[in-house]
């Protein structure tokens, strides 16, 4: 997850430039046009005929605001128009000024500044959303202005102003649902042309939960729509209760929208953290896996959330419609499993929808990251997605069709009814006016009621109708009903008789279902208006068993209907995941090497038949391709075996003739070795030879002399003896001298022990000159300039040198002393090797010039040790005991300044001189 954190924070970085809503360049000053205010034409026409039609109209013919006088018309609708009016055009003009702008000076050829371009791009975003909110404020805050007025002017009162802000909320929102689905579209493809494109990741971020929101309260406006036309059409309930129910699901739904906000916000936590790592605001977000999952999850967990907040309103507005509306008991049932219905359809949309917003990030995360398939596995399958959506589609088909069927059964029943009662009301205003119109005396209320307990208790239907008379002064009397008589009228049903206005009036507590009417009496061409009367029949939860049928046959039908329908969404999913699931195993056995089996095709050449001749086309190729693949690695791999072959007997050569060449080395080194020492032995030899044989020659007279002293003369004693000083004289310089090369011989031959010894740099050196005395004859001068240094430590050197070169210290025994004197017996011998030399006197200045060059050597060396103390430590190890070797070197260096005559060139001879460091 590190890495991955990383690689994101390095993509965010790279696409920040780009993903900022860049500033439209133009090229060449030519402009660009780009729709913009005619792109609002038709929509804005459209839109303002359906808020006439959806809002006004119902709003006009519900509260009958025709009946109002045009002076109070006046006085409230013109302000609240103008008002309302003014602030939508002030706020789209605050809003969309940003966005005009940017296209003026896009059409013009001119960069739009940055915070202009943000500005713009900020509002096709938010645009909708702000759009749909403030359409439905305006109309809804009309409505209320309008009531307000009304209520000031006309004394209406506050639960019909209620009504009517309800119902302007109600329609307002879901015309402006549709604006905001139209204006959605339009603001993408302004976006899409005037702002530079950036990353699909970059675009998801700024506005996916906008989108999702979108979404919600669009299905919300759905919901609602369906929910209110189901019940105005469908469900015979009253124009009061209507508005009663309307008045209820605004509020209801905000409240759920604001819930659904809520928990979208957790269900979506891990999504924004991710999204913040994208950015480079945090570091800690999910896996690419897990968020994977959780993205392709995250719209049926929105869909459930919907379905959710739905049924809570469904089980809330049934308690209301029941306890607080007075709604029977069949249409609160009614009402409540519509709006579920309606929820798990709108449920079907929102999913939809919420996948399409989230694809972009979807395929990003399988682009930007090696995820694997099994990681991903989604809790639902295809087939479970399938089976939901079509059994989705199925259960709101029946479910609406049962429901449908019902309400029609139920006002078949109540029309049957309120027909009857409408026939057996004129029945018994006929009868009544027959027996009363023919009387001899004037017509009164008691008269009345003694007619119709005549006719009603002599009525076959005595038994089944119930009628009630009413008289003018409030009295009321029931007959009818059978043995158990007429129920008591509630206080709403007796109101309802006295209004007489010929509507349905329900009796909920009884299931009788009637209407009323005045009861007219024209006695002696006089007419007489004594009271009402109202007749009611059983509805149809009255009937009893007669009702049980129906109802059973219903569900029949239901539920042989959505198995059937179920029925053939299984088999047709079945039918289409077969060939897929056999797709995808193949797949997966192919991504294996599994390339022998083949692809069996369906037997139809649809999109899954064609797909699967490709995949056995490709099978094939591969195969084809594996195999020619295998031939290529087998010949290469012979040709490797070969090669390989070849090179290890090249390298077996090669190892004998370096193997060779290394003995070959070594006897040359031991044969130069050999003829080394056999020069310095033959050098020291010579060197011993002259003081020995001046000894030698000297021994002879020496005795002669010794032999003279026995002479008697003076004279001749005196000459013997001084004769014997000198020739003793030479006698000790050659045994000096013989001491002095036998002492040097005898440093030089030193071995190296394991004891700590010390040794005198100085002393070496000059037994070294000592040794080689014989080669410092002639053309070579030599300039000693010694350093301050004393006595060295040679086993510390020793160990110095073991430490280097990881040796034995018994491997390299070698005194340091050898080393100085083999060092520079190889220097002389190479140059006294030149024939044809022949000696030059010593040049002074050249010497003192070699001294100074000498001393700016010793500089150097001095700075560099300066310089490289300030390496790592490793380094400056190392440099440090270089550092030492160079200042032993130079501290007891020896100049020797070689005067050497070249050869002749022909034209004449050139004499040049060049010196030895060592």
């Amino acid at each position: 997850m590190a890495d991955e954190r990383k690689t994101e924070a390095g993509f965010a970085a790279s696409e920040s430039i780009a993903a900022i809503p860049a500033a439209p360049s133009s090229s060449g000053g030519s402009t660009v046009t780009v729709p913009f205010k005619r792109r609002f034409v038709v929509p804005g026409i459209t839109l303002f005929f359906l808020e006439v039609l959806g809002i006004a109209l119902p709003l006009w013919t519900t509260f009958d605001l025709g009946d109002l006088g045009a002076d109070t018309l006046v006085r409230t609708l013109l302000p609240v128009a103008a008002g309302a009016i003014a602030v939508w055009v002030t706020a789209m003009a605050i809003w969309f000024a940003p966005l005009w702008q940017a296209v003026a000076l896009r059409r013009r050829g001119e960069r739009v500044p940055k915070e202009l371009a943000a500005s713009a791009y900020r509002i096709t975003i938010k645009g909708p959303v702000r759009v749909l909110l403030l359409r439905t404020m305006v109309w809804t805050t009309a409505a209320a202005l309008t009531g307000l007025f009304l209520w000031v002017y006309d004394s209406w009162p506050t639960d019909r102003i209620a009504a009517m802000i309800a119902l302007a909320a109600v329609h307002s929102y879901v015309v402006s649902c549709v604006r905001a689905l139209w204006l959605s579209r339009i603001l993408g493809e302004v976006r899409q042309r005037l702002f530079a494109a950036g990353s699909p990741l970059k675009k998801f971020d700024e506005g996916h939960f906008r989108r999702f929101l979108l979404v919600s309260m669009v299905v919300a406006g759905g919901v609602l729509a369906a929910q209110a036309a189901f019940a105005n059409y469908f469900v015979h309930i009253t124009r009061i209760q209507y508005l009663q129910l309307e008045t209820y699901f605004p509020i209801a739904t905000a409240v759920g929208l604001l819930a659904w906000v809520f928990f979208a916000k957790l269900m979506t936590r891990d999504l924004r953290n991710y999204l913040a790592v994208s950015r480079g605001e945090t570091v800690d977000a999910p896996p690419a896996a897990v968020i994977y999952r959780r993205a392709q999850a995250l719209p049926y967990r929105l869909a459930l959330l919907t379905i959710g907040v739905w049924l809570v309103i469904a089980l809330v507005g049934a308690l209301v419609e029941r306890l607080h509306l007075g709604f029977d008991l069949d249409d609160t049932i009614v009402l409540s499993t519509a709006t579920l219905v309606l929820a798990v359809a709108g449920a079907i949309y929102e999913q939809l929808w919420h996948r399409d917003v989230l694809r972009p990030l979807l395929a990003h995360l399988t682009q930007r990251y090696r995820v694997n398939v099994r990681s991903i596995a989604p809790s639902l399958s295809l087939r479970s997605k399938l089976l939901l959506s079509f059994g989705g589609v199925v259960l709101l088909a029946c479910g609406m069709a049962l429901l449908w069927g019902f309400v029609q059964y139920k006002n078949l029943a109540t029309e049957a009814a309120l027909r009857q009662a409408d026939i057996g009301l004129h029945s018994l205003r006929s009868e009544v006016q027959t027996e009363l119109g023919g009387a001899a005396t004037k017509p009164s209320e008691d008269q009345v009621r003694a007619s119709l307990k005549r006719i009603v208790n002599n009525s076959p239907e005595a038994n089944t109708a119930v009628v009630y008379y009413v008289d003018d002064t409030g009295q009321m009397i029931a007959l009818g009903g059978g043995p158990m008589g007429a129920p008591h009228a509630p206080w709403y049903v007796r109101a309802l008789i006295e209004d007489a206005s010929g509507a349905v009036i329900p009796f909920h507590g009884a299931y009788l279902t009637g209407s009323s009417a005045r009861l007219p009496i024209d006695w002696q061409k006089q007419h007489f208006e004594l009271g009402s009367v109202a007749m009611f029949y059983p509805s149809y939860r009255g009937r009893g068993e007669s009702i049980a049928e129906p109802l059973k046959e219903l569900v029949v039908f239901f539920i042989v209907l959505f198995g059937a329908c179920a029925g053939i969404v299984v088999f047709t999913v079945a039918q289409f995941m077969a060939p897929i699931r056999r797709l995808e195993q193949r797949a997966d056995g192919m991504a294996r090497g599994e390339l022998a089996d083949p692809v069996a095709a369906g037997g139809e050449g649809d999109e899954i038949g064609r797909l699967t001749l490709a995949l056995e086309e490709m099978r094939r190729k591969l195969r084809d391709k594996l195999r020619s693949t295998e031939e290529v690695n087998l010949d290469l791999e012979r040709a490797v075996q070969m090669r390989t072959h070849d090179l290890a007997r090249k390298n077996r050569e090669l190892a004998e003739t370096l193997d060779k060449l290394t003995r070959a080395q070594q006897q040359l080194v031991r044969s130069e070795k050999l003829a080394s020492i056999g020069q310095l032995v033959a050098g020291i030899a010579h060197e011993i030879n002259n003081p020995v044989n001046a000894i030698v020659n000297t021994v002879g007279p020496l005795e002669e002399a010794v032999g003279a002293l026995d002479d008697l003369d003076p004279v001749a004693r005196s000459e013997a003896a001084k004769d014997v000083r000198e020739m003793v004289k030479v006698v000790q310089r050659g045994a000096q001298r013989t001491k002095a090369i036998v002492g040097a011989l005898h440093n030089y031959s030193r071995t190296d022990d394991e004891s700590v010894v010390d040794f005198d740099l100085d002393r070496s050196i000059d037994d070294s000159l000592e040794l080689l005395r014989h080669l410092l004859k002639g053309n070579i001068d030599v300039v000693k300039k010694y350093g301050s240094r004393e006595r060295a430590d040679h086993d510390r050197d020793r160990r110095h040198r073991r430490h280097r070169r990881g040796q034995d210290p018994r491997q390299r025994s070698r005194h340091p002393g050898q080393r100085v004197a083999a060092n520079l017996g190889s220097v002389l011998h190479d140059q006294g090797r030149r024939r044809g030399h022949r000696p030059r006197p010593l040049d002074r200045p050249r010497a003192r010039r070699a001294s100074r060059r000498f001393d700016r050597m010793r500089y150097e060396a001095r700075r560099r040790h300066d310089v490289h103390r300030q390496a790592p430590s490793r380094d400056r190890d190392h440099d440090d005991r270089a550092q030492a070797r160079c200042d032993r070197q130079l501290s007891y260096g020896v100049v020797i300044y070689l005067n050497n005559c070249p050869r002749s060139s022909g034209a004449g001879r050139a004499m040049t001189s060049s010196p030895t460091i060592f």
